[in-house]
């Protein structure tokens, strides 16, 4: 077996040395700067708490009176409907088409804002 001759004999490996071994010891101010950081965590989920707090509070009113007007609106467009009010007339399929997508618009709209609003996560905790 041949040993590996360097390429060039002219340089000197020897000048190469292992870079110094840094401390695993934890420091004084890394433990402030791990403090601070865990400070400045907990008021960025204090303000994300307050500010779900108070989205919460807003929008359930919203929210409530959104599916309020909606029943009140369907049951005014059934009603007159069914009594024939002031002529009023939808032939069967515009009824179902009103009835059916306002419906499926509202349930969706209300279920994406209570999901959001109204989860909790701890993927910050």
């Amino acid at each position: 077996m041949s040993t590996l001759q360097p390429l060039n004999p002219d340089i000197n490996l020897d000048v190469i040395r292992a870079p110094a071994v840094v401390s695993a010891k934890r420091t004084d101010s890394f433990d402030r700067e791990v403090q601070e950081l865990e400070k400045d965590r907990k008021k960025l989920l204090n303000l994300e708490l307050k500010q779900k707090i108070g989205a919460r509070q807003a929008y359930t009113l919203a929210i409530f009176g959104l599916a309020t007007a909606w029943i009140i609106g369907i049951y005014l467009l059934l009603v007159f409907e069914g009594f024939a009010f002031h002529c009023f007339h939808l032939d069967n399929s515009v009824l179902l088409a009103a009835i059916g997508s306002t419906t499926a618009n509202v349930i969706a709209l209300l279920f994406i804002i209570v999901k959001f609003l109204f989860t909790e996560k701890n993927e910050l905790l």
